[in-house]
């Protein structure tokens, strides 16, 4: 008890800092659940897609919810900068869904549609009889009246192309030709037979002399 009492105040202070540390971890945890179950996320891609087969140049947007509930949608499309290009009854007509049905993403779930070549020509803003083509984004405004939004900078590039020129069709890239290996020259075979005729070689001039001279002495 004496220790107890002498230390009071050491005491306290640990069991002030333990308790803030479980209040800050209680809270953090209590934030982290409201993000995932109560906050509605929704994420946005959007490719520039090509038919292998035929080479059709194509959009496709993909709307992901990475919240814990379901997500209805009252309108969806696509905005060339300040302009909103509302897709949400191409939508429902892709999908065969009756006029008055609502579409909903699902939890952890996505929704997927295509955005064809002449339906991308309709996107670009015309302003002096031009084409322009800002910043392109993929919208969607749920129930509630929140306005999602992500950028799509893959679309922007074939949206550019086809106001460029570029045909729907998309030349496919051809195969390339794998090289024939070299083929290796072909050492001749060695005849022995002919070898063999040709014999030994003449001597030499020195060898034919020191052989008279060996001659003359002997005689």
């Amino acid at each position: 008890m004496e220790w107890l009492n002498e230390h009071s105040g050491l005491i306290a202070l640990v069991s002030a800092v333990i308790l803030i540390c479980l209040i800050g971890v209680v809270v953090w945890l209590l934030l982290r659940l409201h993000g995932k179950i109560a906050v509605q996320r929704l994420n946005f891609l959007g490719f520039y897609s090509v038919e292998r087969e035929t080479g059709r140049r194509y959009a496709g947007i993909t709307i992901g919810n990475k919240s814990l509930n379901d997500v209805g949608l009252d309108e969806l499309g696509v905005q060339n900068g300040k302009v909103n290009f509302p897709l949400t009854e191409k939508f429902k007509r892709d999908k065969g869904m009756p006029d008055d049905a609502r579409v909903v993403v699902e939890q952890r779930s996505s929704v997927s549609f295509d955005i064809s070549y002449d339906e991308l020509k309709s996107l670009a803003v015309r302003k002096n009889g031009k084409s322009l083509v800002h910043t392109l984004r993929v919208y969607a405004v749920d129930l509630t009246g929140t306005l999602y939004r992500g950028k799509i900078p893959a679309v922007k590039k074939l949206l550019k192309e086809i106001l460029g020129g570029v045909g729907e069709y998309a030349p496919l890239p051809e195969k390339a030709e794998v090289p024939a290996p070299a083929q290796q020259p072909e050492v001749p075979e060695t005849d022995e037979a002919a070898i063999s005729e040709v014999g030994e070689a003449p001597a030499s001039e020195d060898t034919a002399v020191s052989a008279a001279a060996e001659e003359e002495q002997a005689s």
